[in-house]
């Protein structure tokens, strides 16, 4: 496994060649619930306090120092298993994701130093982004151009899906901002870890702020994620990705006065956030709004590949050089994003 690890890290990740390997790697590693030995992270952490730094679902982050003399700070996300829980199911879906993880290499996105088995069974660690998430960020900076933001994210989902990864939970709480004020997209992959693992606990707050951000077609209308019955899509990432746009432009979560069962109904019947009166946030405009309502189509099929959005997003401001539909340009129109 070791050798196999190798070979990887030998070829350029551009290449169909890595690609392939990264796939066969993963999908390896996950039917003999192994990891290669070079995945263990060699530093050593503090030990874990009384509690965590934040929770959610299944999962819980620890603010962790490298004691090894470098001064460093980490984050490690630790999964709960319980005694009910199909340990064999959990274990091979994490090898698969650390796999992925581990090998992800890209400006927006967040890949992983690798696990601490020493700390917990079932863990990832990463670097500590000192600006928390996506809309946190822009709740402390007004100023910040939140179009450069949005690309950014784009970039970031688009080399998700051009190496055939789901994001599956694209929301603000995972765009993390880097010192650098760079959004890098995290816990790509890690929901299917714990999916349809625990039902009895599938109507708890943190499953219900992550249907603000689902597609319809991952909803029911009893109040629950059904991913036991559909997965995630690169299409359902788009689906996000509108909600995301939608958290930038008003500043504020999907649907922000309604409660969670309430919302999951509205989406799966077609409703969702209305237009906002005024677009006072920097580099937010109507034309992205529209980007917004053409990612949050009914219809999965009808919404657009990421690298269309992306092509669109990075239009040119400038106005004579505008080759492409969509910029900051009032009378500009999206006629078939």
């Amino acid at each position: 496994m070791t050798i196999w690890g190798q070979i990887v890290d030998s070829l350029p990740t551009n290449s169909d060649l890595w690609k392939w390997c990264i796939r066969e790697l993963s999908g390896t590693c996950g039917v003999y619930r192994i990891l290669p030995t070079s995945h263990a992270i060699t530093f050593t952490l503090s030990r874990p306090g009384p509690r965590p730094f934040a929770s959610g679902g299944r999962s819980d982050i620890w603010r962790l120092t490298d004691e090894d003399g470098r001064d460093q700070v980490f984050a490690v996300r630790s999964f709960r298993v319980y005694e009910q829980d199909p340990v064999d199911m959990i274990d091979k879906r994490y090898c698969k994701a650390v796999i992925v993880l581990k090998r992800a290499n890209h400006p927006n996105i967040l890949s992983i130093e690798g696990v601490a088995p020493k700390l917990f069974k079932f863990c990832v660690v990463s670097q500590w982004m000192p600006n928390g998430g996506l809309l946190g960020y822009v709740t402390k900076h007004p100023g910040v151009n939140r179009l450069e933001l949005l690309i950014g994210v784009t970039r970031g989902l688009d080399y998700l899906h051009d190496n055939k990864i789901v994001h599956g939970d694209l929301k603000s709480s995972n765009i993390l901002i880097d010192a650098d004020g760079c959004p890098r997209l995290s816990d790509f992959g890690l929901r299917s870890i714990m999916k349809d693992i625990d039902p009895v606990n599938a109507s708890t707050p943190s499953r219900g702020d992550a249907a603000r951000y689902c597609a319809p077609e991952l909803l029911d209308t009893n109040g629950a994620v059904r991913v036991e019955k559909k997965k995630p899509t690169n299409k359902s990432d788009i689906y996000s990705l509108s909600m995301v746009i939608v958290e930038l432009v008003t500043g504020k979560i999907p649907f922000p006065d309604s409660s969670d069962p309430r919302v999951i109904i509205m989406i799966s019947k077609g409703n969702r956030p209305p237009k906002p009166l005024q677009f006072d946030a920097p580099g937010m405009t109507p034309a992205v709004w529209k980007i917004a309502q053409k990612c949050w189509h009914q219809k999965a099929m009808e919404r657009p590949e990421v690298k269309v959005v992306l092509q669109y997003l990075e239009c040119p401001p400038n106005h004579g050089m505008c080759v492409h539909r969509v910029c900051s340009c009032p009378e500009r129109e999206i006629t078939d994003l």
